[in-house]
């Protein structure tokens, strides 16, 4: 028997409400506070669109789901659902009011309550008094607000004019849904009904019934689009898997698997051609069952072995790879915002008649699979195997028999993928992934280029190398250019031939890209170019991770007794006392004296930062000479172009 909970009608609070009068627990039960840097910057980021875009609209950013208790002759909210949100939020009210002199009516620090766990209300106590130097913070919470300021301190300055615009629009127009469940809910019964839930029908299945309307009238041409679709849409397994074992070898031109097809209409000759297939005469084609049916032409998948199927995991979503496709197919400056992907989608059909349709729908569907290739073939995926995982780069290669197996894309790949995942982890989030844009448009238009359709090795490191000179110059400049002028207008050529060194001395705010782009050119001065000058034990086994905290070597609060010697205010937040590193290793080691910091990490079998690792080299002796040498070298490595 399915247990139902009749909820209270929802209630909508703005932002200014939420914190005004109802006081919140978050009960022991719920886990502590996890939210990551993506989570956090995505939340403002969100709203900073809407602001631009949804003009008197209201942005819901979701529900409260609360449980109404009363204590001592006190009514408070039991969050049981949304305390993630509901905490960021409030570190968010600390960030404005403390970094950016927003005016804000005192109370709200103390609104939000974490029973039995005093350091969490303490924390954001702390945070709402500027407090920051207290080494008793909850790590995730203080990183929190870490990451907020540096968000709102890069769009603001972006676009000054905005700021009013978005906290006006902040506090009046962001919505969230507060429900109560009757005060005699039984909440394990609850939970159990919550973990439960069915899932709903994903935007890209609703856009492909959308997109296949169009196609409708052409049989062929429907079932082509659908199986398409259908093999491009995991993306954790390579495209040519995705389709049946009896349509391989006709699709990719041969046992080798190592070609397309040249167009939509050539792709329906190559299945039309395959041995013992047959026309569906007998019965009528349901576009919309093609639509809906996830694994039509999935069902005797084989992977290489038993343990390929699940082997890879790609580094973006297929919502947001369709996005990147339809922005490559159209030149446009497509927004990468998945939330938005059927509207995109509709902005580019609405102006066209219907045999325009029909021909963008096809061609669309091209793209597609030829995106897929070339994404599967020449752009970094993450590979499970032998209990460890690593960023890899590989093709499906035909063996002996035509036993397939993966291989190397390249003789050598190393190059590439520390380029490919140092853009990866310095942009997490997926509608960040302006380079990944770049790199399909750069693989779309080199495949066309000669007729073995083979990307060149060094021309890819020399498109990499150049878009990393170009979001480093043309970003950090006097001039801060769109994305979308880098890639298409400028060819990812930088215009700049130098930046504003200010953007290098703003400690915590200081770009993860910034420090991403310097341990590549140092890990290629001391491996590729076998520079002498410098030497890093172990540097082989140095790959890109996601760091996103700013370490000081130097601390901001030196533990009590360090032994270290005084290093002037002025100095601590210079580029040449920063690196980037994991939250955990800075929340644990943040306060320690250089020396100690080396000493821990010279325990370790894994590098963080190969800029640290040259700070700790002048670990006897860190001080404000110290960072003003290490400094320099590391600017004129950082300001080298390809």
């Amino acid at each position: 028997m399915q247990l139902k909970i009749k909820m209270e009608k929802p209630i909508e609070f703005n932002l200014t409400r939420i914190f005004e009068k109802d006081n919140y627990i978050i009960p022991l039960y719920q886990r502590n506070y996890a939210w990551e840097e993506n989570q956090v910057t995505q939340l403002v980021q969100d709203i900073w669109d809407y602001t631009i875009e949804a003009n008197e609209s209201n942005y819901y950013i979701g529900t409260l789901v609360v449980h109404k208790k009363e204590e001592n002759n006190i009514t408070y909210f039991e969050t049981i659902d949304g305390q993630q949100r509901l905490t960021t939020l409030n570190i968010l009210l600390s960030v404005l009011k403390n970094e950016f002199s927003v005016s804000i009516k005192n109370g709200f620090e103390t609104k939000l309550q974490f029973a039995s766990r005093p350091n969490s209300s303490f924390t954001l106590k702390s945070l709402c008094d500027r407090d920051l130097k207290s080494n008793n913070l909850n790590p995730k919470m203080h990183q929190a607000y870490l990451d907020l300021k540096k968000k709102l301190s890069n769009l603001f300055s972006t676009n000054s004019k905005i700021k009013n615009k978005f906290v006006e629009y902040l506090f009046q127009k962001v919505i969230i849904l507060r429900v109560e469940v009757p005060i005699d809910t039984d909440l394990n019964h609850y939970f159990e009904i919550m973990n439960n839930r069915g899932e709903q029908l994903e935007k890209h299945e609703i856009l492909k019934a959308e997109l296949l309307v169009h196609l409708k009238e052409n049989k062929n041409d429907s079932e082509a689009f659908s199986m398409i679709w259908d093999a491009c849409s995991n993306m954790d397994i390579y495209v040519q898997y995705g389709f049946t074992t009896k349509y391989r070898n006709s699709i990719f031109k041969g046992v080798s698997w190592n070609k397309i097809p040249k167009s939509f209409e050539d792709f329906i000759i190559s299945f039309n051609q395959v041995d013992n297939y047959k026309e569906i005469d007998e019965e009528e084609v349901d576009f919309l069952y093609l639509a809906n049916s996830k694994n039509t032409y999935t069902i005797d998948f084989k992977p290489i072995n038993d343990d390929d199927n699940t082997r890879f995991n790609s580094i973006i979503t297929f919502p947001n790879f369709l996005l990147h496709v339809l922005r490559v197919f159209t030149k446009k400056d497509i927004p990468l915002d998945d939330k938005r992907l059927i509207n995109t989608f509709k902005n580019e059909l609405k102006n066209l008649n219907q045999s325009e349709k029909i021909k963008f729908v096809k061609d669309f569907g091209y793209s597609l699979l030829k995106a897929r290739f070339l994404f599967d073939k020449y752009i970094i995926k993450r590979e499970y195997k032998n209990d460890g995982d690593r960023w890899n780069l590989q093709k499906i290669k035909t063996g002996e028999k035509n036993i397939k197996y993966y291989a190397s894309t390249f003789e050598n790949n190393k190059q590439i993928i520390m380029l490919l995942s140092m853009f990866h982890v310095s942009f997490p989030q997926m509608i960040y992934k302006h380079w990944l844009n770049g790199v399909l448009k750069y693989l779309f238009e080199e495949y066309d280029k000669n007729e073995e359709n083979k990307i060149n090795k060094y021309d890819y490191i020399n498109y990499l190398e150049s878009m990393s000179d170009s979001f480093y110059y043309d970003r950090f400049g006097e001039v801060e250019l769109d994305y979308y002028d880098i890639i298409y207008k400028n060819g990812s050529k930088s215009e700049a031939s130098k930046i504003k060194e200010d953007n290098l001395h703003v400690g915590t705010n200081v770009q993860n890209f910034i420090f991403n782009r310097l341990d590549y050119l140092i890990w290629k001065l001391i491996v590729i170019e076998k520079n002498v000058a410098y030497k890093i034990d172990g540097i082989d086994k140095f790959e890109f991770s996601f760091r996103s905290s700013v370490e000081h070597f130097f601390p901001q609060n030196p533990k009590n007794g360090a032994d270290i010697e005084d290093v002037g205010e002025d100095f601590i937040d210079k580029f040449g006392n920063l690196c980037l590193i994991s939250r955990s290793k800075n929340s644990e080691l943040s306060n320690y004296s250089p020396k100690a910091k080396a000493e821990h990490y010279g325990k370790s079998t894994t590098i963080e930062s190969l800029k640290q690792q040259l700070m700790i080299q002048k670990k006897d002796k860190w001080d404000e000479s110290a960072i003003l040498n290490h400094q320099m070298q590391m600017i004129e490595i950082l300001n080298q172009k390809a």
